[in-house]
């Protein structure tokens, strides 16, 4: 069995290229996710889910991506607001292959502070092994 889910990104102004981290796992089972770099490392190859929570300052861009070995986006997205504080999650089913990584990553620096993590606001990445694939 892998799962993980962990929320508190260590750096609420990212740049271009960062490897988000979310320092803080609610539980990580079969450590396969590595709470200091951010990464994610497939034990096994399988079928994988991964979802990401992201919360953002109102009047900031957010332009975000999982990311996989040799720069293989499996999903990007941006997310604005210019009104309110705002959240939303993306998700992605990925087939890794043993000692494959993946990782959420900025694509474009915001400029400031523009993630927001607060009382009622989480941002955090999560996933688990959906399927082994046996060869």
């Amino acid at each position: 069995m892998v799962a993980f889910n962990a929320n508190t990104p260590t750096d609420k102004h990212p740049t271009t290229k960062q490897v988000i981290v979310f320092s803080h796992p609610v539980f990580n089972i079969g450590n396969a996710y590595n709470s200091g770099t951010g990464v994610f490392t497939a034990p096994v190859t399988g079928v994988y889910m991964f979802t990401a929570h992201f919360c953002i300052q109102n009047s900031k861009n957010w332009f975000y991506a999982f990311v996989r070995e040799e720069e293989n986006i499996v999903v990007k997205g941006l997310m604005y607001d210019k009104d309110q504080y705002n959240c939303a999650s993306a998700s992605a089913v990925v087939l890794l292959q043993e000692h494959e990584r993946l990782w959420v990553e900025c694509r474009s620096d915001p400029g400031a502070d523009v993630l927001y993590d607060a009382t009622h606001y989480m941002n955090s990445f999560s996933g688990s092994l959906l399927h082994v694939i046996r060869e």
